[in-house]
């Protein structure tokens, strides 16, 4: 394998003297994505595509339209690109359980981490890729996209002046929708383990991932000690191993009351009626925050809705090479996250009766509906209730 120093060199003169080499794991699918930022940091002279990976090797395709351009050829393994290529960072978009493994090699080949969420899904895996993080001296920066948004860092500083007042509540609340191909798009999907590894590809642990880790960050709980408890209320209504319509109440230990003394209520559907834009809400005594992650946009009691900015990951990555810039996703931040997730990927998962579902379309294509599910979340977030607690989800108990 090429040496750390031919491979990449961290931070300092050079990170910033030439463009940063870039290789992507795992590109078809979300990482495709990554691809197509690199080209546009390739564009503006910041950064060279100098690695593809993946076990298939065929074009690339994002959203229905094929990746153009001048690209490297697909390697078959990581093992493959760092001893054939001298990289600084690498993207990994790759199965939930493959991710601690993977970042671990790049990190002890010299490269800096892009990784994808959720980073990992136990604390084990959390404790052993931090202490490998720690001891090369390596990044990385986990792909929440929402810690990047503008609108998160105004809904903080909002916080923080005591212009909610004190803050009473906080919640996360998302209604998508998704079809039976969804939970067919890979050996791993809809599985909690796969091959003696724990996957945990749950509406909480995957698809409303971003909620969660944006309301534990608002909330100031980044380290797994700052959570005292988890409550679970995991349902399904598809023929799945884990939840696609959850509730999860997260109290916090003595070490996470010292930056909020409250519980957070996170309520989640992948059986919902239609794509809504998933939020964050923050309650306090002098009014309610409402943050849609996806969109940048914050709602407040004051002055109604903003929109807002956001800074992109791989670009913030590139700048905490260069010391000019803290990580905005760091691994680090994500103890309590895995903390959670863990939690809710050893919790029962309870089939929801038939006669409490709706299917629509057919085939591949179809999904279900639960009815009102909608309404219900709303009301699991306002009253602070798991599922089972509410009279009008009656399929819950």
């Amino acid at each position: 394998m090429t040496s750390t120093t031919e491979t990449s060199t961290r931070g300092g003169p050079d990170a910033v003297a030439r463009p940063a080499r870039i290789a992507v794991v795992g590109v078809h699918g979300y990482g495709a994505a990554h691809v197509l930022r690199v080209q546009e940091l390739e564009r503006s002279g910041k950064a060279r595509l100098v690695g593809l990976v993946d076990t298939f090797d065929g074009p690339i395709y994002r959203e229905g339209r094929r990746v153009e351009g001048d690209l490297p050829r697909i390697l078959p393994s990581l093992e493959d690109l760092l001893d054939s290529t001298a990289v600084d960072i690498v993207a990994i978009a790759t199965p939930l359980h493959t991710h601690a493994e993977l970042a671990s090699r790049v990190l002890r080949a010299g490269a800096d981490v892009l990784l994808e969420k959720p980073p990992v899904t136990d604390l084990a895996a959390f404790e052993a890729l931090s202490e490998v993080e720690r001891r090369t001296g390596g990044l990385v920066q986990v792909g929440f996209q929402s810690l990047g948004s503008l609108a998160l860092a105004e809904l903080r500083l909002v916080i923080a002046r005591g212009q909610l007042g004190t803050i009473e509540a906080i919640g996360a609340g998302g209604s998508w929708t998704r079809d039976r191909a969804y939970w067919g798009r890979a050996p791993w999907a809809g599985r909690r383990m796969l091959n003696g590894h724990r996957v945990s590809d749950g509406a909480v642990s995957n698809p409303f991932a971003h909620a969660v880790m944006t309301a534990l960050t608002v909330a100031g709980w980044n380290a797994p000690d700052a959570i005292g408890s988890v409550e679970t209320d995991l349902h399904r209504a598809n023929a799945i191993d884990v939840d696609d319509t959850s509730v999860v109440r997260v109290l916090p230990s003595t070490a996470g009351r010292a930056t909020f003394d409250g519980a957070l209520t996170c309520a989640f559907t992948l059986a919902g009626p239609r794509e809504d834009s998933p939020f964050v809400m923050v309650r306090g005594s002098k009014g309610t925050a409402v943050l849609h992650y996806t969109e940048d946009r914050l709602t407040l009691p004051q002055n109604g809705a903003q929109r807002f900015g956001r800074v992109d990951l791989m670009q913030n990555l590139m700048d905490a090479r260069a010391r000019s810039a803290e990580l905005l996703s760091p691994l680090s931040a994500t103890g309590a996250f895995v903390s959670v997730i863990e939690a809710v990927g050893a919790a029962p998962v309870h089939a929801i009766e038939p006669e409490n579902v709706r299917w629509r379309g057919a085939g591949e294509q179809a999904h279900p509906v639960i009815p009102g599910i909608v309404e219900i979340i709303e009301l699991a977030l306002s009253r602070e209730q798991l599922f089972r607690e509410l009279p009008e989800a009656h399929w819950a108990r």
